[in-house]
Order: C-alpha cells, then structure tokens, then sequence
C-alpha cells in the first residue's frame, strides 16, 4: 500500500506505549534488571508531561508496614471496599511492596518529603492508610533516569492499534502527530501503558482517552470489570473543583445535613451512595445540595508538604474557582475511570507477549475489586498502583522479549490498519470528533444512567451510544490534531458500550455498582467476573467465577 505521508519502521525488544508513571516505571524497572534489553517509549504528547500523575493532587498511598500486616488490610479491603470480587493475593503483593515502592521512586529521583528526623511526612486518612504528597515533576524526573539508563524514547506518536501473529504479540502501528507519517514497530514483548478511559468530561482527567484500551480489543484481548468504568466525584458547581471527602457535610435546602442518610460510620473515601443520594435528593426537589465545610485555599492538600514545583499550580487552580465560586454548591461529576484490560499477576494479557499497566488494567487485573480505577476509594492508590503494575511486568516482560524472536508482519495486517487509521483523512464530508463524544457524553455524563442506574435509564444511555457508533464511520479530519481526535471518539464509544452492556448483564449492586431495580449483593449468583471480548465484529459478553475458595477472606454464601 502507497503511503501519501511516508513511513518508518522501528525495532525494540520491549516497546512500551506510554510515557507517564506506569510506562516509565516499565522501562525503567525492565533496564535495571537487563540494561543489555532495547527498551523504546512511544508517547502521543510529551513523556514527562503525558498521563495523570503530573496533574492531580499528587498523593501517595503509604502503609506503616511495622504496624499493619497486608493481610490485615486485605481483609479491610475485602469487606468495606473491593466486596469479595478483587484478588486478594494481588492486594496483598501490593500493600507488602509499598515501602519498596517509595524507596525507588526517590531513588528514581521523585521529591517526597520527609520529617526532619528522616521519616516521610505522612498524614493518617483511614483506620490503616496514610497519604503523602509527591511534587508534580515525577514523571520528569522518572524520564531523565530513564535516558540516563539508556531508554530510547519517540514522542508526538500516536499508537492506534496493536500487530499480532499467530494469537502472540508483534509490535504496534500509530501516526506522526507533526507529519502523518506511518510508523510501524516490531517488539518482542509490548507493554501497554495508555492510561484509563475517562470520557473527557472532567479537565483534570481528559488525559484519559482509553485509546490503548480500544486498541487492545481489537488486537483481540479480554476485557474484564469494564462495568467499574463509573466514578465520579463531588465538584462545586461553578468551577467544577473537586471536593475531597465533600460527601461528609452534603446538606440540601432545608439545610438538613443528609450525610447520614447513606453513611453511618467512617468510610475511606466518597461511595456511589453518596451520589444516589444527591440525586434523591434532587429528584425530592430538595436541592441544591451545598456543603458546610471550611472553603479550601492555596491548593488544598498543597500546602501540607513542601513540593515547590506542583505549588504553582495548585495556587493558579484554587486562585481561579475562588473566582467564580460564590457559594459551596457542589454535584457529582462523572470522571470514569475505566480500565478493563484483563492482566494476570505478572501484568500479562490474555494476548502472549502483551503486558498491561497502570491505568490500563487497574480493574482488569482485578486487584481492587468491585470499585473503579484510581483513587479507587483509596487516595493515594493510583500513582502507587501504576508504580506497583509497572514493576511486576518488568521481569515477565524482559524475558518474553530474551527469549522471543521479533515475528514477521503480515503484510495484509499492515495494510488493512493503515487504511483504518488514515481514513478520517480521506473523507471531504462527515462528522467531527467532537459531535461524536458529545452523544457518548449525554450517556455516560448522567448519574441516573452511569451511577445510580437501572435498565431503562441504561437503555437510553445505550441509544445516544448506537447513534456515536452509527457516526463513527463517518468521521473526519482535516488535520493530524484532528486524525488524533477521531480515534480517541471511536475508542469512547466502544468504552461506553462495553460499560452498559456489562452493568446491564450484572444484575446485583455491589461495591461502588449500584443499581436501582437490583439493591442488594447477591454472592449466590454474582461473585462473578464479567468477561468482554471482541469475536468477529461482534461484542461478546460471558463471565468468570471469582475463585474466593483459594482466599484467606471468603463471603458469605
């Protein structure tokens, strides 16, 4: 196939697709063990300053490993949080690595600081867990060690899909952002490190395209809890500022405190309960609901540790809500989170050779259980988490790749991606990008339809997401910024309609899932995983029992 914008071909032992925390962590964790390995980052934007680790409240989950056991958390965990369907084993690594997990972020270069007798400044948030901030250079610092060990990096490339042959790993094909030219890359082993899906609505977490989560799908990997795709979080109406731990003083117009009318004890972090009631509450006409706490200032969390180079920020951002908020009116505000790619222990996908962190997979790998990816009702979860997968990938990964011999790419795959992938491009008419995830937004963006559901609501969700897909052989752009936008549509269409069809499929609230027209947890029938799959052009959906009988903490049946 003529290529009208050229094209370059590139080889690697390990590719790893994605600059932020969790692909960082990869390559970096992958050159220590084997620094005789070619390691190559791909990033759409800038590695350093992509993914979400640099743009939020920049807390780490720590855990006082002389005083809590992991198997004490897990069952913590198990019971208030991850409901009997995470694996408890995973939970467990994860919490038994935490200390680990700082010692090598500093030792990488982040700033975390630290009390003048050399302890890290933590601040309790829960029975178990502690927080503690880390500057907004993380993920700059983590690049100049990962040049510094000799990881080659290619930004403002974008990856569209994932090269297979014979059911294992290839490589991946993506798209100049500068020039349109077609890369291919050839790897014996892909770590895919794309981040979540977050629907674009809330501005801090637009990062989030899910575009490596759709190309995963096609490349024909399984997909599980794609139905804990649905957090959101309490904001004040005006600017749209998160509110941290907003859902303990929610009181509505009568100025009655309604709290405790979904919490009666304290909880780690805001629960779907707390959005069914605002919309009780609202649907009562009993709103607005406002908050009755003392206003923030400076950035919130920011001004507890000293993290010169986030500061600015943080004050810019709270400088800018105190504009226009004149009130403490808050709603809830989907940010998503979905990150369905299924993974085992070692961060592998059901496709040999392909590896999944962070973000990604956070759900996939069943590690949390039955609540969204990160905060995960855990602050602090996230970065760590990404952290966390991007290290227990790093030694399967190295030796997928020792061993693997780069496999030929066919020809006819080559072709068939590269007119998908340019053919926004070759349309003078159609639709934009932007019109198409407006569709996905009116039915993800509701609470009734995304958070608080039932069937019908979720019904209606699903024709604004068959009117999306209808467009999405349609879309057009006149530019490579606009190829880009046109990709990550597609990739939130298929995130939303795997989202609804899941919860649709599991008939049970449980965890941060909550439906409506099923109220309780049934352990007789739902300690299931649901499966998604992609077979022909068809969207299977099947489920999984989740093996509790091999788990210290077990449900009652």
């Amino acid at each position: 196939m003529e290529l009208k914008y050229g094209r370059e071909n590139h080889s690697a032992d390990v590719l790893v697709i994605g600059g932020g925390i969790g692909g960082l962590t990869a390559a970096v964790s992958i050159k220590e063990k084997y620094p005789e390995l070619n390691v190559l980052i791909v990033e759409k934007q800038t590695t350093g300053y992509s993914g979400k680790a640099n743009k939020g409240g920049g807390v780490l989950q720590y855990f006082d490993l002389k005083r809590i056991k992991p198997e004490d958390f897990v069952a913590y965990h198990v019971n208030t949080i991850g409901c009997f369907l995470g694996d408890q084993d995973l939970m467990a690594t994860y919490v038994s690595m935490n200390n680990h997990m700082f010692d090598k972020l500093v030792e990488w270069g982040a700033k975390i600081p630290k009390r003048e007798d050399g302890s890290y400044a933590v601040i309790p948030t829960g029975p178990m867990t502690a927080i503690i901030g880390v500057d907004l250079d993380i993920t700059l610092k983590m690049r100049q060690t990962a040049e510094k060990m000799g990881v080659k990096i290619l930004d403002k490339i974008s990856i569209t899909d994932l090269l297979t042959s014979d059911g294992k790993i290839a490589g991946a094909v993506g798209f100049s952002l500068l020039n349109g030219k077609f890369y291919t890359f050839n790897a014996g082993a892909v770590v895919l490190a794309t981040g979540s899906q977050n629907f674009r609505i809330g501005p801090m977490w637009s990062s989030g395209r899910g575009d490596g989560i759709a190309a995963a799908y096609r490349a024909g990997a399984e997909m599980r809890n794609a139905e804990f795709g649905n957090f959101a979080q309490l904001v004040k109406v005006r600017s749209h500022e998160e509110v941290v731990y907003g859902e303990n003083a929610m009181y509505n117009k009568m100025d009655v405190h309604v709290t405790k009318n979904f919490r009666t004890g304290p909880e780690p972090d805001i629960s779907s309960t707390a959005i069914e009631e605002w919309y009780r509450q609202m649907s009562s006409n009993m709103g607005p609901i406002t908050l009755k706490i003392e206003r923030p200032s400076g950035g919130g969390l920011s001004g507890m540790w000293d993290r010169p180079y986030g500061q600015k920020f943080w004050q810019l951002n709270s400088e800018a809500a105190d504009k226009v908020d004149t009130d403490m009116e808050v709603c809830p505000m989907l940010i998503g989170e979905q990150s369905p790619v299924k993974t085992d222990h070692s961060m592998m996908t059901t496709i040999p050779g392909l590896y999944a962190v962070g973000d990604v997979s956070y759900c996939g790998s069943a590690a949390p259980g039955a609540v969204p990816a990160p905060p995960g009702r855990n602050r602090g979860s996230g970065i760590l988490n990404a952290v966390f997968a991007g290290i227990m990938c790093s030694e399967s990964a190295a030796e997928t790749a020792k061993k693997a011999e780069l496999l030929a790419i066919d020809d006819k795959q080559l072709d068939a991606l590269a007119e998908r992938l340019y053919a926004p491009l070759s349309r003078e008419k159609g639709v934009k990008a932007k019109d198409v995830v407006r569709y996905v937004q009116k039915a993800v963006g509701p609470m009734e339809q995304s958070v608080y559901m039932n069937k019908y609501r979720m019904e209606i969700a699903l024709r604004y997401i068959d009117i999306a897909k209808g467009l999405v052989p349609k879309l057009q752009a006149d530019d490579f910024h606009e190829l880009l936008n046109c990709h990550e549509a597609e990739a939130a269409v298929l995130s939303a309609e795997m989202l609804f069809k899941a919860a649709l499929l599991r008939k049970e609230s449980r965890g941060w899932f909550l439906r409506e027209d099923y109220p309780e947890t049934d352990n007789k029938n739902w300690l299931k995983w649901i499966i998604v799959k992609k077979q022909g052009d068809n969207m299977i959906l099947t489920t999984e029992d989740v093996p509790y009988e091999k788990w210290a903490v077990k449900p009652d049946l």
